[in-house]
């Protein structure tokens, strides 16, 4: 049995649902506040990797210390494991947590010399090195003090996010509006694998039929397609529908899929259920959230207008909704000085209505944005 590391991005109760709905069989255990390990007998980094938005890297660990040893003892063993592969080690080394070593890149680099072999390092913040690891054949080491266990853990990097995937999906897409398709493709795609992968748990033989009603320029859309899923979509912009179709068909190209796709013109709230091919199973969207930069005398109004909206568009919903549906959307919530906006008195509204929360609201904020985002997921049952 391996033992890997996994470090989340900023939203990590965020990557942390998607990770368990798409691998309920592998616990999880929290080391540090974005890193957390799991237990495997195979490796299964290159597919989490592949399917997952919210994992940045992961790690496998090679060696596990006791943490009474000194200092040197662990960069005797950090080197005895860049001297097995490459000849001249080009490396790294990260701490996270409580309990860090005074231990550097240098220090390992110079016994390294001492055995006779030239090295190279990079000197990087854990999360910042991303990109350099993506692109470099670098051996990146990170360091864990498990306080808990007693040991002190040395973790050899094995896998890490495709930077230049998410950016050409992102920024190479034909079509794109900065009004429209704000969510990111990463929030996006773990906001697509936590509703299918807890939908899948009550039918693991069967593949749903995702539906965006808010598709914008297609981002939600296109993350499901990558993961295999039948999609569909809609908006009440014209221009939106020809550009989602649009952005599909050259996603499809670009990544020699099959898609099982349609987009159509339609108000959220007024849905038309002979346009689709069949019920919904999951429902993954961000509906209009308002202003970008609301001036403070608007906000109860504009509230007021998005709650009605929200409201109209669930009641509907529910015509063209399988029982037992999983829905995954985004409330907007706008702070100021004296009060918080939200969407929450909905909550209760929705059930109802038969939408049943499944997790605590999960709030993901861009840094300096006005309108931050709270995440739901719900639960649709018949009454």
């Amino acid at each position: 049995m391996q033992t890997f590391l996994l470090l989340f991005g900023n939203t990590s109760q965020l990557s942390e649902l998607e990770f368990q709905a798409q691998y309920p069989h592998l616990p999880l255990r929290r080391l540090a506040e974005q890193l957390f390990s799991f237990q495997s007998e195979t490796d299964l980094s290159a597919e989490m990797m592949q399917a997952l938005g919210g994992v940045v890297k992961i790690f496998v660990t090679r060696q596990e210390l006791d943490n009474t040893v000194s200092d040197e003892a662990v960069i005797e063993a950090i080197t005895a494991l860049l001297l097995e592969h490459a000849e001249e080690p080009y490396f790294t080394i990260s701490q996270i947590g409580k309990g860090q070593r005074s231990i550097n890149n240098a220090a390992v680099k110079a016994l390294i010399k001492e055995n006779g072999r030239q090295a190279r390092y990079f000197a990087s913040e854990l999360h910042d090195s991303a990109l350099l690891s993506h692109q470099s054949k670098a051996t990146e080491i990170l360091l864990f003090n498990d306080q808990e266990r007693g040991v002190v853990s040395i973790n050899q990097l094995t896998a890490v996010q495709d930077i230049d995937d998410w950016t050409k999906r992102d920024r190479e897409k034909p079509y794109a509006d900065r009004k429209k398709g704000m969510l990111p493709p990463k929030v996006a795609r773990m906001m697509v694998n936590s509703a299918a992968g807890i939908w899948k748990q009550a039918h693991p033989d069967q593949s749903p039929l995702l539906y965006d009603p808010f598709c914008g320029t297609g981002t939600v859309l296109a993350e499901a397609a990558v993961r295999g899923l039948a999609v569909c979509g809609s908006d009440i912009d014209e221009k939106a529908v020809f550009g989602a179709r649009e952005n599909l068909t050259w996603l499809a190209s670009e990544y020699g899929l099959q898609l099982e796709s349609s987009v159509f013109y339609m108000d959220a709230a007024h849905v038309e259920p002979a346009k689709f091919p069949r019920q919904v199973d999951v429902l993954v969207t961000e509906p209009f959230l308002g202003k970008q930069t609301p001036r403070d005398v608007e906000l109860a109004n504009v509230f007021r207008g998005l709650e009605k909206m929200y409201l109209g568009s669930f009641k509907a919903w529910s015509q063209i909704l399988a029982d037992g549906a999983i829905v995954a959307i985004v409330f907007p919530q706008v702070t100021t000085d004296r009060h918080v906006y939200t969407l929450d008195s909905l909550i209760d509204k929705l059930r109802a209505k038969g939408y049943n929360s499944l997790v605590n609201p999960i709030l993901y904020a861009r840094e300096g944005a006005r309108v931050a985002r709270n995440i739901y997921i719900f639960r649709f049952q018949r009454g």
